[in-house]
């Protein structure tokens, strides 16, 4: 009877494990569902907040009575407007700007007025004699020196205009180029250190040319152009002495 009975527990043992082996295969199958997450619940923004300062509040000292004033130099600024527009050849732009620059004077900005008809032109002048990339700053500082020399001048006429356009004197005028040329910007920033008074020679300079006018007061030798003599006038009481 015991025998009987152990046998059948072993029957019973092996039917139970392929059962559980099928079991397991079916499990293994299907895939694991993905966990569900909670959603968090959606932040509303915060509504905005205005700040007002009343006059008497210590906000209100900080916001406006301590605030930082910070100048600005509108005859710079104009001053700025017209070179650029003297670069770009824009003559109704440099004239509005330089209108302004007046009434910014005017209004108590301490600046000397410059003309930008003056600026425009004294800068095509020295671009047109003395622009080449290989020249120096000296040497246009000298070319555009004897222009404004001349205007000063008790021998010359009394404009720029007028000096540069003297029968027989700038001859480099009246060629085509020069109705058309727009001044280069290193030419444009020489002919307003001269408009602001910048000096490298003595007012009696008043002849420049590839010889010798006169006494010379000094030479700028170039490998293209030659020589270029700076001369004084003959009639040197006429001019103060510094």
């Amino acid at each position: 009877m015991k025998k009987a009975t152990a046998c059948f527990a072993v029957w019973c043992l092996l039917l139970a494990i392929p059962m559980r082996s099928y079991a397991e295969e079916i499990e293994a199958e299907e895939p694991d569902a993905p966990p569900v997450e909670e959603a968090e619940p959606a932040e509303l923004p915060a509504p905005p907040v205005e700040v007002v300062a009343a006059e008497d509040s210590p906000l209100y000292a900080l916001l406006v009575e301590n605030a930082v004033d910070y100048p600005v130099d509108m005859a710079a600024y104009y001053l700025t407007e017209m070179t650029e527009a003297a670069m770009a050849g824009d003559v109704a732009a440099g004239q509005t700007a330089e209108a302004n620059r007046n009434a910014a004077i005017e209004a108590g900005i301490e600046a000397e007025p410059i003309s930008f008809d003056d600026l425009y032109l004294l800068a095509r002048v020295i671009d047109a004699m003395a622009g080449s990339d290989w020249l120096s700053d000296e040497f246009r500082m000298c070319v555009g020196e004897v222009v404004l020399n001349r205007v000063a001048s008790p021998e010359f006429p009394d404009t720029l205009h007028d000096v540069v356009y003297q029968k027989g004197q700038y001859t480099v005028v009246n060629m085509a180029r020069f109705a058309a040329l727009t001044p280069r910007k290193e030419c444009v920033d020489i002919a307003l250190r001269l408009l602001q008074g910048e000096r490298r020679m003595v007012p009696s300079v008043v002849y420049q040319a590839d010889y010798l006018q006169g006494e010379l007061f000094t030479m700028y030798s170039d490998w293209r152009l030659g020589n270029t003599y700076f001369c004084l006038s003959a009639n040197l009481d006429l001019y103060p002495i510094d």
